[in-house]
Order: structure tokens, then C-alpha cells, then sequence
């Protein structure tokens, strides 16, 4: 082999050396990128995961809240609808006998009773007065917004419990807090309230009639007759007031006692009587069931 073939294999070999280097390099290089792509990849899935499990934990939590929230209102709402008025009605601090100062207790009053009413609502809690008032003091008496001079009352007449339960009509009493309240912020609120405290008194007393017949024949102050300036007026229990009295034995004994007092006589109303006790409870759980049913239709059609 001469001098010039030994040079042309000598630079043959150098030249797969320098090819076998670079590949060598070239794998390292590659094997270190795809490892830093890889720890770069994991690292990334890491936070991506560490993320997804803080979006989920916080979503989680909020649904929580969320359903914790719900729960609540829906217990409170459910305690309103309900209304311990029971308990209320019976810690509700009545006059003293005899009535030495003016006293008085109303629809608004009462859907305010540890509620705080909205801003702005004061004067559509003031219109509820025109039917859901009871008055009574030593100068005058009366209810829903009629009240009359003792001197002027002629005569006070009672009415049982079923003739209360009678002249409950749920209709008219919707149509009347649509007519009673202007169309202005607020009236949702004011509106809603007095409709499921309405029908949860109904409900209270429609149920003590069904429970209990002697309090279904109990007699209950429900009219007071006066002079007018032209003729004889009459100051008669509504839709809030009639309840409110049946359910308020104590409160009637404090009209009869103060009548009683002044020499008026207080006497019975005239009322249609229920034929049988079969007819009586087969009609008072049909008035009873309607209440409930009215309520629930009211409570959904009121629109804020």
C-alpha cells in the first residue's frame, strides 16, 4: 500500500471518528433535552394537577356554602312559613285590666316581629292597618282602622270560632293585598309577608276549630256598634283581627271585661249554624285544606 492510500484511509477513519462524536453528542444532547422536556412536562402536570385539585376544593367549597346557604334560608323560610306564632301570640304582652293606657297590635306588627323590614317599606306596612288593626284604651276601641269613643259604643257582639272561620275568604284576601299596595319597591317584601303570616293564622285556627269542638263553639268579640254622625256604624273583625281574637282568648276577656265596665251589653251575632258535627269537621278540614293550598299558590305567584 503506498503513502497515498495509507493517508486516504487515515482521513476516512478520522472522519468516522468525528461522525461517531458528534452522534454521541448529538444522543447526549437529545437525552438531555428530553429529560428536561420531561421534568419540565411533569412539573407542569404537577401544578396543572395541584391546580385542578385547588379549582376542585374551591368549587367544592363554594357548592357547600352554596347548599349550606340554601339550607338555611330554606329552614328559616320554612320557620317563617310554619310560624311559631303560637309561641309568638302567647309571649305578646297584653293590656292590663282594666286598660289604663291605649294599646294596640297589627298585621305589620307582627310580620316584623324579629324582622327587620327593608328600607323604603315603612309606608306599605302602614296601609296593612286598613285591615289588620286592634285597638283598645281607655278613650277608645275598635278594629282595622275604625275605632270608636266608649261613649259612643252601643253594643259589642261576639261570634264562635266557626263563624270566624267562615268570613275567611282566601280570594277576596289576595285580591285585597293587590289593591292595598302600590306598585313600588318593596311591596314583593310587604306583600309576601302578610300573605303566609294571613294564611298561617287561618291555618292555626282552622286546625283548633278541626281539634277542638268546644273552641269551635266559643264565643269571640268580633263587632263593636257605635253612634256616627249620621247613623249607627259598625267597627267588625277582618281577615287578621277575627283570628287574632280566637286565638287570643285572654285579649277577649279584656274587651268583655271593659264593655262590662261601661254597662254595654255584649251579645251574640247572628250566625248559620253547621247542621252536624260530621258536616262541621268535614267541612272545616275542606276549609283547612284550601288555606294550606292557597298559601303555597300565593307564596309561588308573588313576584319581587
Amino acid at each position: 500500500m503506498g503513502m497515498k492510500d495509507r493517508l486516504g484511509q487515515m482521513k476516512q477513519r478520522a472522519q468516522e471518528a468525528g461522525k461517531m462524536v458528534v452522534d454521541v453528542g448529538v444522543d447526549a444532547a437529545k437525552e438531555k433535552r428530553d429529560a428536561a422536556t420531561g421534568f419540565a412536562k411533569s412539573k407542569v402536570d404537577a401544578a396543572t394537577g395541584y391546580a385542578v385539585e385547588r379549582r376542585d376544593a374551591a368549587q367544592n367549597l363554594v357548592i357547600e356554602k352554596r347548599d349550606a346557604a340554601v339550607t338555611l334560608a330554606g329552614d328559616t323560610k320554612s320557620a317563617f312559613k310554619e310560624g311559631d306564632f303560637e309561641e309568638l301570640l302567647g309571649r305578646l304582652p297584653l293590656p292590663a285590666s282594666p286598660v289604663t293606657q291605649h294599646w294596640q297590635w297589627s298585621l305589620a306588627k307582627l310580620i316584623t316581629s324579629g324582622n327587620k323590614p327593608p328600607t323604603g317599606t315603612g309606608m306599605l306596612l302602614g296601609l296593612l292597618d286598613n285591615f289588620g288593626t286592634i285597638d283598645i284604651g281607655p278613650e277608645e276601641v275598635g278594629f282595622d282602622g275604625a275605632t270608636a269613643k266608649w261613649p259612643k259604643v252601643k253594643a259589642v257582639r261576639t261570634r264562635s270560632l266557626d263563624g270566624i272561620i267562615q268570613k275567611l275568604s282566601t280570594d277576596s284576601f289576595t285580591e285585597s293585598i293587590e289593591n292595598v299596595l302600590p306598585l313600588v319597591p318593596g311591596r314583593g317584601w310587604v306583600a309576601e309577608k302578610a300573605t303566609n303570616a294571613m294564611f298561617t293564622l287561618w291555618a292555626m285556627v282552622s286546625d283548633l276549630a278541626i281539634r277542638d269542638p268546644e273552641a269551635g263553639r266559643r264565643q269571640v268579640v268580633c263587632e263593636i256598634e257605635y253612634k256616627g254622625w249620621i247613623r249607627t256604624k259598625e267597627s267588625e273583625t277582618g281577615f287578621f283581627t277575627g283570628p287574632v281574637m280566637a286565638l287570643l282568648p285572654n285579649l277577649d276577656q279584656i274587651f268583655r271585661a271593659e264593655s262590662e265596665r261601661r254597662g254595654i251589653l255584649v251579645e251574640e251575632a247572628e250566625q248559620t249554624p253547621i247542621a252536624t258535627a260530621e258536616a262541621r269537621v268535614a267541612w272545616l278540614r275542606e276549609k283547612h285544606a284550601g288555606i294550606m293550598a292557597k298559601r303555597e299558590e300565593a307564596r309561588k305567584e308573588i313576584e319581587y
